[in-house]
């Protein structure tokens, strides 16, 4: 036997060969694809270009605010004829590329919005249009790219306005200090928007107060106008003025575009109202959720006149500060305001642990979208104000609205997709298989675990993703530790809702084997369902990869967090707490270097599942140890 062991030895050598080439293989496919792609739309629209002689191109850009100044712009210019405009919030050069294409040659305007938040994000669209009216609404930090700064990201955007042709007309905030300083050196004509003195169109009065209607007064060439609309929240002012800038500029009376503006409706997820058959009223702010844009719809609820507010806030973007420092600031900031606040996502569990007192009826944070939909179901009533707060891309909390009207399939998290689940049509596709059984989850903590409580009995969570490609990967790390225990120990898997158990006796100890039938990333409340709400903490001993560790290696610890492994996040979400223990299983190839992402699904050979096998038995001797020193406590921390 031992004459075939360097031969297996090769071959499993050859296997890890080809698995890893293939994987490169099909992401070079895919960069292909997208390149092709991306080709194509801007081969077409250099083509449509060149139809579109008499098209007036208005493009805007800016931090915030470029949807609803551009979908404002659209509804008055189409009193003066025919216009096309980007769909949504579709800002990318390539869908730059797609508006142009859709832009048709009896147009009188192409109302485009451009992104430039990234170094060189203008290139491609300004090979694409010229535009006679430039809007750059304000500049403020975008992803928080410690190399692009703001006045990178001021200087990327005002290339639009240097593109403008002689006669073009850039619309800037005067109120944004780095828009000033540019606009000041222009060569363009400038039409100023905003509160300070020396704006073409000046704010002199802004007010909002649910549930009255956005009311502005604005100044233009020395006489007072009101406008009157049917946005909410003062932040959008900037959209208003600079909507009505683009009219003015366009040739419109003022008058006229205030008239046009005042039937306009706001658009989707940007303080949008929605209101619901059983006389809630929502509030979409959910598009995205960087932490300076918090002030506003914060302000709006503190000032609104409702019989109860409720506020539902996602994941936050773009701060530097600590994320166990932030969220329970925003949820004692809302807490100032709202009667019920409600965390959702991976940090939910941050901004709810420091609560005391009255505070515990009033916050609440649940790791899943469901959880807060069905929560949300028990205490909402007539006459309630409810903010969402959130990004569209990690949250889609728009879902807490359909799922009242209807129930929802989909409620999957940080699915990637930046439209919203309202054009979405996995959002009532049952036929597809659901990340999470939602349908055996409960949004109450005391609903019945699914393994009952045994007193002296400790369950030891494996992480692992379900599905036979996923077998004896780096990142199945978990599940292959409680395998090769199970056949040592003669165990037998029984299959129960929500994942596999066995049950046995090791040197004296009862214990569960669990395996939850989830994806690493969202097993935290599938394991919540299976154990209880109080098991992890005072049974539970959780195994799983790390990427951290060398191959081979074991840490056994109680407490901490989560280490960038988003399954143990979710584990921490869902229980609101870090005090639980692990076996973290060394992953990391000795003196690879690879993100993370590129090891995680790559198949374990013979002999580094030897080591691993050793390293988790060496882990769980530890423990074994602790508990017969200690009558089954699993207090004390330990490293290999």
């Amino acid at each position: 036997m031992s004459a075939f062991l360097p031969i297996l030895q090769t071959l499993e050598l050859s296997v890890l060969a080809i698995t890893a080439l293939t994987s490169r293989v099909r992401n070079l496919v895919e960069v292909f694809r997208w390149r092709t792609e991306f080709a194509a739309a801007i081969a077409r629209a250099l083509v449509k270009k060149l139809v579109l002689g008499k098209v007036e191109f208005v493009a805007i850009t800016g931090s915030a605010g470029k949807t609803t100044t551009k979908d404002l712009c659209a509804g008055i210019l189409s009193e003066k004829g025919p216009i096309t405009k980007t769909q949504q919030s579709s800002n990318e050069p390539a869908m730059v590329a797609n508006t142009v294409v859709a832009t048709r040659p009896s147009d009188r305007y192409s109302i485009v919005e451009v992104s430039g938040g990234e170094p060189r994000a203008m290139s491609w669209p300004l090979r694409l249009i010229t535009p006679s009216i430039a809007v750059v609404t304000l500049i403020q930090r975008e992803h928080a790219r410690s190399d692009f700064g703001l006045e990178d990201i001021a200087t990327e955007k005002f290339r639009l306005v240097q593109a403008l042709p002689k006669d073009g007309i850039a619309i800037l905030n005067i109120d944004d200090p780095l828009l000033l300083e540019r606009g000041r050196h222009c060569r363009r004509k400038v039409f100023w928007v905003g509160r300070s003195e020396g704006a073409t169109l000046r704010l002199l009065e802004c007010q909002s107060k649910w549930p009255q209607p956005l009311t502005l007064k604005v100044e233009y060439k020395g006489e007072d106008h009101t406008v009157v609309t049917a946005l909410h929240g003062e932040q959008l002012a900037l959209s208003v003025l600079c909507a009505l800038a683009v009219a003015v500029a366009a040739g419109m009376e003022l008058p006229d575009a205030i008239k046009s503006l005042r039937k306009l409706e706001p658009s989707e997820g940007r303080m949008q109202v929605v209101a619901a058959r059983d006389d809630v009223t929502f509030l979409r702010d959910d598009w995205k959720a960087p932490l300076w844009s918090l002030d506003a719809p914060m302000n709006f609820m503190r000032d609104a006149e409702a019989p109860r507010k409720v506020m539902v806030i996602g994941t936050l973007s773009d701060y530097s500060r600590s994320a166990s420092k932030l969220y329970p600031q925003v949820a004692e900031r809302a807490l100032e305001i709202a009667d019920q606040v409600i965390f959702v996502g991976a940090h939910a569990y941050r901004a709810t642990k420091k609560a005391k007192g009255d505070q515990l009826e009033r916050l609440h944070g649940f790791a899943e979208l469901r959880q807060a939909s069905l929560y949300l179901r028990e205490v909402l009533r007539p006459g309630d104000l409810v903010l969402l707060k959130g990004s569209s891309r990690a949250d889609h909390l728009v879902r807490l609205i359909l799922d009242r009207e209807s129930p929802v399939a989909c409620w999957e998290s940080r699915c990637g997709k930046s439209q919203f689940c309202t054009q979405c049509p996995r959002a009532y596709d049952f036929s597809i298989p659901a990340t999470i059984h939602s349908d055996a989850l409960s949004a109450t903590s005391d609903a019945l675990p699914l393994i009952p409580s045994v007193e002296g009995r400790i369950a030891l969570v494996g992480l692992g993703n379900p599905g036979e490609k996923y077998q004896l990967t780096r990142h199945n790390a978990g599940h292959v530790a409680l395998d090769t225990l199970a056949q040592e120990q003669g165990m037998v898997w029984e299959q129960i809702p929500l994942g596999q158990v066995s049950e046995g006796v090791i040197q004296g100890v009862q214990v569960m084997l669990v395996k939850p039938d989830a994806a690493v990333n969202h097993s935290g409340e599938v394991i919540r369902r299976m154990l209880g709400a109080d098991e992890l903490a005072s049974a539970a001993v959780v195994i799983h990869d790390d990427m951290d560790l060398e191959h081979g290696t074991v840490k056994v610890r109680r407490g901490g967090g989560d280490g960038g492994h988003l399954g143990v996040r979710s584990i921490i979400a869902a229980y609101g707490t870090q005090d639980f223990q692990r076996i973290r299983l060394g992953a990391r190839p000795q003196g690879d270097d690879s993100k993370s992402r590129r090891l995680v699904h790559q198949r374990l050979s013979s002999q580094e599942l030897q080591q691993l096998t050793a390293a988790f038995s060496s882990g769980l001797q530890q423990l074994l140890n602790q508990l017969q020193r200690h009558e089954a406590s699993l207090v004390v921390d330990a490293e290999a």
